[in-house]
C-alpha cells in the first residue's frame, strides 16, 4: 500500500483558564496533526503537542519524502530520512515520530487489527493514572483534596498531582493532606521546577519518604544527567523521560531511574516506543507513558512493563485533545478497556482539525496520483 497524500495541520484550542506547569504557563493547547492517505483511500493519523517547537516546519520538509513509499517499508522510510539528516536529527525527531505512528496506523488498518493485537496482545485492559491538581495556585488545598478523594472513589490506583515547585511549604501541606486520603496511590509532578541537585533536595525534602508512588520531572530534559546522583539521595522513586529527544537518551536515563515516561509522539513513534517498552520489560523497569492515551493504550496492550496509561480528565480543562479525535476512552473503576478498532489508536476528526487550524493546512500529493 503506497502513500499518495499527506496533510499537516497545527491547531490551537484555547483553555478557559491558564495552566501553570513549573516555569511554563499555558493559555492554549496546541497540537500538530498528521494524516497520511494510502492509494486505497485509507488514512493514517497521528497527533502530538508541538510545545513551541518547529514541528509544523519539520513536517513541511519531511512530508514530501513520505509520498510513494510503501506502508510495509516504514522503518526504511523513517530511518532513511533521519539518516539523511543525521546532523540535524533532533529537529526532525518529533516529525518522524508522527510519521511512524501514522504509518503503523495504516499498517494495522490494512491488517484489520488494533495495534495491540498486531503486536501480539498481552492483555485487553490497563489501569489508568489520572492527573489532578491543576491550577494549584488558584485553588484551596481543601478543594484539591476533594478532587483526590473523588478520584479514589472512582477506582484510580495512581493519582498524580502537581507541585508548585516554588512554594515548598504549600507543596508539603498539599502532599500531606492528599496522602492522608489517597495513601500510596498518590504521585507528584514537579514539572522541571529545579535547576540543580541541591535546589531539588531542599525543595523536595519535606515530601520524600512520605510514601509517594513517584516524583516526576524535578529537572528539565537538558538536566537528565543529574538523575543518577539525585536518585541515590531519595527514598521516593523518580519518573522522567517524556521530553527526551530520542530512544538513545531514554536508554541512558533508564540506567538511573526505574520509571520511564515514554512518549511515542516524541521519541520516534510506535517503532521506538515498542522497542523501549520491550527493553524496560527485560531490565525490570516500569513504563508510564505520557498522555496521548489512544496510542499508548495500544502499546500497553502488548507490553506488561506498562503499569498504567495517563489521562488528563475533561473536567481539568487542561488538554482538549479528544475534541480533535473520534471516540472516548472506555474507563470503568479506574481500568481502561483497550479499543478494538483497527489502527494505532488516533482517529482524527479532520473537520475539527481544520476548524481549529492556526496555520494553513499543508497538503502534499504524489505526482503519480496527480497525473491521473
Amino acid at each position: 500500500m503506497r502513500i499518495v497524500a499527506a496533510h499537516v495541520a497545527e491547531c490551537a484550542l484555547p483553555l478557559p483558564r491558564p495552566v501553570t506547569l513549573g516555569p511554563t504557563t499555558i493559555t492554549k493547547r496546541e497540537f500538530i496533526a498528521l494524516r497520511l492517505v494510502a492509494e486505497d483511500g485509507t488514512v493514517g493519523d497521528a497527533i502530538t503537542y508541538p510545545r513551541n517547537g518547529p514541528i509544523y516546519e519539520a513536517l513541511q520538509r519531511m512530508a514530501p519524502a513520505l509520498l510513494d513509499t510503501c506502508v510495509t517499508d516504514r522503518r526504511a522510510t523513517i530511518d532513511g530520512y533521519l539518516a539523511r539528516h543525521v546532523n540535524n536529527r533532533a529537529a526532525y525527531m518529533k516529525a518522524a515520530s508522527l510519521a511512524d505512528i501514522a504509518l503503523w496506523d495504516l499498517a494495522a488498518k490494512q491488517a484489520g487489527l488494533p495495534l495491540h493485537r498486531m503486536l501480539g496482545a498481552a492483555r485487553h485492559e490497563i489501569p489508568v493514572m489520572i492527573v489532578a491538581g491543576y491550577r494549584l495556585e488558584q485553588r484551596t488545598v481543601e478543594d484539591l483534596c476533594a478532587e483526590v478523594e473523588r478520584r479514589c472513589e472512582e477506582g484510580y490506583e495512581r493519582i498524580k498531582i502537581m507541585l508548585s515547585g516554588t512554594d515548598r511549604r504549600l507543596d508539603e501541606r498539599v502532599i500531606a493532606q492528599a496522602y492522608a486520603i489517597a495513601g500510596d496511590r498518590l504521585c507528584a509532578d514537579a514539572h522541571w521546577a529545579f535547576d540543580g541537585i541541591a535546589d531539588a533536595a531542599f525543595g523536595l525534602r519535606g515530601i520524600d519518604g512520605i510514601g509517594l508512588r513517584f516524583i516526576e520531572d524535578p529537572f528539565g530534559p537538558h538536566r537528565a544527567g543529574l538523575y543518577g546522583d539525585f536518585s541515590r539521595m531519595l527514598r521516593t522513586p523518580l519518573a522522567s523521560g517524556e521530553d527526551l529527544p530520542d530512544p538513545q537518551a531514554l536508554m541512558e536515563l533508564s540506567r538511573h531511574i526505574d520509571i520511564l515516561r515514554i512518549d511515542a509522539t516524541t521519541c520516534g513513534g510506535v517503532s521506538a516506543a515498542n522497542a523501549l517498552m520491550a527493553m524496560a520489560d527485560l531490565s525490570g523497569k516500569t513504563v508510564l507513558p505520557h498522555v496521548f492515551l489512544p496510542v499508548h493504550a495500544q502499546l500497553a496492550g502488548a507490553h506488561r512493563a506498562v503499569a498504567a496509561v495517563e489521562l488528563i480528565p475533561d473536567e481539568a480543562e487542561a488538554c482538549p485533545m479528544f475534541d480533535l479525535l473520534e471516540g472516548r476512552p472506555d474507563i470503568r473503576n479506574g481500568m481502561l478497556t483497550i479499543d478494538e478498532t483497527p489502527g494505532a489508536g488516533f482517529r482524527l476528526r479532520w473537520p475539527e482539525v481544520v476548524r481549529h487550524a492556526s496555520k494553513p493546512i499543508l497538503t502534499f500529493e504524489s505526482e503519480r496520483t496527480a497525473a491521473h
